[in-house]
């Protein structure tokens, strides 16, 4: 997708006279920008909700983030309307390096928070609430996820591994599955499954989401399979169509009817609902267990 021209060259072509605000360090926010669907839902669960004034194309949740100003995607925001918002605060993931370099050119205040991993997750809640004066409502989030995840930790924890593999994307080709994007290890759906009590039958560690072929799925033999669809949503037929294809490859997962299709969204999303995601793994695997419902 082409990347819009930054705000500062628009304005300077335009004659344009719209001044750019800039923010000391220490002053509570009262405009912030979201530029990722796990930062708006950070700012919401911190008790920010109510000052959020912009946000991408991709923030649904909580329905609130709905119905506000939609500034683009987050890799691709509109850098001009986001200055028109008059932001005093713009949070963004840390990956999002040349969005932020475009941002700071402008003098807005930034503040990066990092989602790649479970602990920059729960982390994030601190760092979030205590740039927006709301330290209290984020420690007390971050303590009851906290504590949610120790307690499907240590029940995983007195039981055995389950090979599993979660899908983030993939090729169905003619009916077939190949092409297959899995979690990799040292992402936070890898660090999910394992604290779940799953052991991660991708045996790739340097690459985050590798990509696997229709043999290589054949010779890890997953016993559980997490397939994230969120694009099926619409699609009822679908989730029947995915197993199919896990079946016709004869792994466990397949012919013991243990993949598991979901099409919400919100696994794919590193916010606070990432222990909504753990406990679902972890159900799933008390089932094959049989010491859960």
């Amino acid at each position: 997708m082409t990347r819009l021209v930054l705000i500062l060259s628009i304005l300077l072509g335009t004659g344009a006279t719209a001044p750019v605000p800039v923010f000391g360090d220490e002053a509570t926010p009262q405009r912030i920008v979201s530029l990722a669907p796990s930062v708006t839902e950070v700012l919401f669960a911190v008790g920010a909700g109510d000052r959020v004034v912009g946000v991408t194309d991709w923030c649904d949740w909580p329905p609130a983030a709905r119905s506000l100003p939609k500034v683009g995607g987050h890799v691709d925001p509109n850098i001009e309307f986001v200055a028109t918002l008059m932001p005093d605060l713009v949070v963004l993931e840390e990956a999002a390096v040349e969005v932020r370099g475009q941002l700071e050119r402008l003098g807005l205040r930034i503040l990066t928070v990092e989602h790649r991993h479970l602990e920059g997750v729960l982390a994030s809640l601190t760092t979030v609430g205590e740039a927006c004066g709301t330290v209290e409502i984020a420690a007390a989030q971050r303590r009851s996820l906290t504590t949610r995840l120790e307690a499907v930790r240590d029940g995983a924890a007195v039981r055995g591994k389950v090979r599993a593999l979660v899908v983030i994307g993939r090729d169905l080709g003619r009916g077939e599955l190949r092409d297959v994007y899995v979690a990799g290890r040292g992402t936070f759906l890898g660090e999910l499954l394992e604290a779940a009590g799953g052991e991660n039958a991708c045996p790739v560690d340097a690459v985050r989401y590798p990509m696997l072929t229709r043999e290589a799925l054949m010779r890890l033999a997953p016993d559980v399979v997490f397939e994230l669809a969120p694009e099926f949503a619409a699609d009822v037929q679908a989730p029947g169509r995915l197993r199919d294809a896990w079946r016709e490859l004869h792994v466990p997962a397949g012919m013991h009817d243990r993949v598991y299709v979901i099409t919400d969204d919100f696994p794919m999303i590193p916010g606070p609902r990432v222990i909504d995601t753990l406990e679902m793994f972890a159900a799933a695997f008390a089932k094959l267990r049989g010491d859960g419902s």
